[in-house]
């Protein structure tokens, strides 16, 4: 076996605060040697290089021809990116206009009607803005959320309307009716 086998290391400088090797385990027999027939082990990994030298064998090497892009400079392979809608430099996109945007578009849908469409609309517009710009990635979430609002304030006018409607009639028909 060689000096760099981690399974059998060479001893270093004396310690003064180790004990005597005897050979011995602590039970008094003695230490297990290497088992026959066990498998040996496996090449100790290259060392990793130091910041500032030049790149290890193997590392920044061309690929073989047809094979993949030629190494970044320095020898380092390029990056994936850096994940789902994050750049260099602190950008963080403007999601939650769009996000508030159809969150209101929904609630004027199930209760609130003008008190949360037309902030949806206006809210919706402005993420659609920032899409535009590029400071947000998902213009599609601010177009649910105006045409949610939309909609929404659609229902809640018609609905106001046809109260309106039965109020007036209502007032109208007592108005008209005899009284005995």
């Amino acid at each position: 076996m060689s000096s760099s086998d981690p399974q059998f290391p060479v001893p270093g400088p004396a310690d003064p605060w180790r004990k005597p090797d005897t050979g011995a385990a602590p039970g008094g027999a003695p230490e297990p040697g290497p088992v026959p027939g066990a498998y040996p082990s496996g090449p100790a990994y290259p060392p990793e290089p130091t910041y500032g030298s030049a790149p290890a064998p193997g590392y920044g090497s061309a690929p073989a021809p047809g094979y993949g892009v030629a190494p970044a400079p320095g020898g380092y392979a390029p990056g994936y990116g850096y994940g789902y809608g994050y750049a260099p430099g602190g950008y963080y996109p403007k999601n939650s206009y769009a996000v508030w945007s159809l969150v209101l578009g929904i609630l004027s849908l199930v209760s609130c009607g003008f008190l949360t469409g037309v902030p949806a609309i206006i809210v919706g517009n402005n993420a659609k803005k920032a899409a535009a710009v590029g400071e947000a990635d998902n213009p599609g979430m601010a177009t649910a959320g105006v045409v949610l609002g939309w909609i929404g304030t659609a229902l809640s006018a018609a609905g106001l309307l046809i109260y309106l409607f039965f109020v007036v009639f209502a007032v109208v028909m007592s108005a008209t009716t005899p009284s005995t």
